[in-house]
């Protein structure tokens, strides 16, 4: 026996092969709905947990970039290089974090429309078969759109 996992999104197309699988004589899927999340993530990271979002990265590579261009300006402008860079550097880093703040609010508007929508989450699909049907069953899945496949002996 052998058992193959594959992730789907929810669409019909997950419907379609289950048919087919069972079609070829294959009974034993199993079917499990992920849910999507309820909560819009956190805003700050601890040094435990982290999830890829970040405001202070775009802010410190703007800060860099306009510091430099303030500095390099500065002079030929009136107060000179240090207080430029400065001013460029608190500038930089302001717009960095207008910058992620508005993509935070875009991510979270997105999120609460597909939860308001119903958008179902992906589903993982268990076949468990003979081990001559396993290259039946993997083509069947990949046909129907898989988005990933793990096979175990």
């Amino acid at each position: 026996m052998t058992q193959i996992f594959a992730t789907f999104e929810y669409t019909t197309l997950l419907e379609i092969a289950i048919t087919e699988l069972e079609v070829h004589g294959i009974r034993r899927i199993y079917a499990v709905p992920l849910d999507l999340r309820k909560k819009s993530p956190r805003l700050l990271d601890s040094i435990h947990r982290a999830d890829g979002l970040s405001f202070i990265d775009k802010s410190f590579v703007l800060a860099f970039m306009f510091a430099t261009v303030g500095a390099s300006k500065g002079f030929v402008w009136e107060w000179g290089p240090i207080l430029w860079g400065l001013i460029g550097a608190g500038t930089g880093f302001a717009v960095g974090l207008l910058w992620s703040w508005i993509l935070y609010l875009i991510e979270r508007h997105r999120l609460q429309t597909e939860i308001k929508k119903g958008k179902k989450g992906e589903v993982i699909l268990i076949v468990t078969c003979e081990e001559e049907q396993s290259s039946l069953v993997e083509d069947i899945l990949w046909d129907h759109q898989a988005l990933g496949l793990a096979k175990s002996p």
